[in-house]
């Protein structure tokens, strides 16, 4: 069942995910920098995360959504979770504007949801394997 919806979820969520994580760096673009960092250079960090939002938040997704979604599902697992975890790291006490922490959290939830439908490709796809060696 998750073999025959994959193509569509992937496409559907993943329009989500990167939807959501422009909009997100976009918004921490236009944010000031943030005040507190005591370690970071606020100057420094605003960029840096905007550009691997950018980057591991549209840019790597939008690519998944290109190429074939069942043909490679760990690939796919490992660019949503890498999504997921850039998203989540935006929503530090740090750098979290408003209306931003909604779209990171939301691209987060669809980024996760794919990377879990993806490892479950994979593994059906294994045990077929395994079932039609025997």
């Amino acid at each position: 069942m998750v073999t025959r919806h994959f193509p569509w979820a992937l496409r559907l969520l993943g329009c989500i995910v990167a939807a959501s994580s422009s909009i997100s760096a976009t918004l921490l673009w236009l944010a000031p920098p943030p005040p507190g960092p005591r370690v970071l250079d606020p100057q420094v960090l605003k960029p840096t995360v905007v550009l691997l939002l950018a980057v591991l938040g549209v840019a790597v997704p939008l690519a998944a959504l290109v190429t074939k979604a069942i043909k490679y599902p760990l690939l796919k697992a490992a660019i949503f979770a890498l999504a997921a975890f850039t998203n989540a790291m935006t929503l530090g006490p740090e750098l979290v504007v408003p209306l931003q922490d909604f779209l990171s959290t939301l691209a987060e939830v669809c980024a996760l949801a794919l990377t879990v439908a993806s490892l479950l490709v994979y593994m059906d796809r294994v045990q077929s394997r395994q079932a039609s060696a025997t």
